[in-house]
């Protein structure tokens, strides 16, 4: 399903033995690859839409809005139903994003942190563990490093050192973007678009929450001139 490139990057993924995720409902039945989607303008309302890669069809939309003066998202599935909202935190160099149920501003869904070494950890209670665990047994912990080269920038999570999802730029979709038509002018760059592989087992939601998040802060929305 996954189409290999002429890059050494290892983009494989495994799949879980016990499943892994915050919605149930969007654990991977099988491996998956998706694609993120940014619209060029970035006022729209819903700026990215989430779509399967081999039919094309949607599994979630993310529309932008705002808390006061803070950026936030708001993530919803294919039927438009909001799952979880995003926005970034005061203490961005720690605690770069807020991850909360909509309507519950004090409860954390998702603890998302990250260090010195540019590692993000995302702790959050495993929805797929049985009721009868205790709390702390029920919590798992995603790690997201840096996994792509000089030319061609990449993210992959793993849980317990089993990679299970990987982000990068789309070689294939972004060769058929629109070219820049005015030398210089940034705002008539297209913005890159993201394939993410998803291990069978894994949260469908939680790989789309990690790659929304890169999109916004480490891959560029302004790329270099393809004029």
């Amino acid at each position: 399903m996954y189409t290999e490139d002429n890059t050494s990057v290892n983009k494989a993924v495994k799949a879980l033995s016990q499943p892994v995720g915050i919605r149930p409902e969007h654990i991977a039945e099988e491996e998956t690859l998706l694609y993120l989607k940014p619209k060029y303008d970035h006022r729209s309302p819903n700026e990215y839409t989430i779509k399967r890669y081999w039919d094309d069809s949607t599994v979630f939309t993310v529309t932008g809005h705002k808390y006061g003066d803070t950026p936030a998202r708001e993530f919803r599935d294919s039927s438009g139903l909001p799952m979880f909202q995003s926005r970034e935190a005061v203490l961005a160099w720690k605690r770069p994003l807020r991850v909360r149920l909509p309507g519950k501003q004090d409860e954390e869904l998702v603890d998302f942190r990250v260090d010195m070494k540019k590692v993000y950890r995302l702790t959050f209670r495993n929805s797929m563990e049985p009721d009868s665990k205790s709390e702390s047994e029920r919590m798992a912990t995603v790690e997201v490093r840096e996994s792509g080269t000089y030319a061609w920038q990449g993210f992959s999570a793993s849980i317990g050192g089993q990679k299970v999802v990987d982000v990068r730029e789309s070689m294939t979709m972004n060769k058929t973007l629109p070219k820049c038509t005015s030398q210089g002018d940034v705002s008539l760059m297209p913005r890159q678009v993201l394939e993410i592989l998803v291990a069978e087992g894994f949260d469908l939601s939680l790989a789309a929450l990690i790659a929304v998040y890169m999109a916004d802060t480490r891959f560029s929305t302004a790329p270099p001139p393809r004029c």
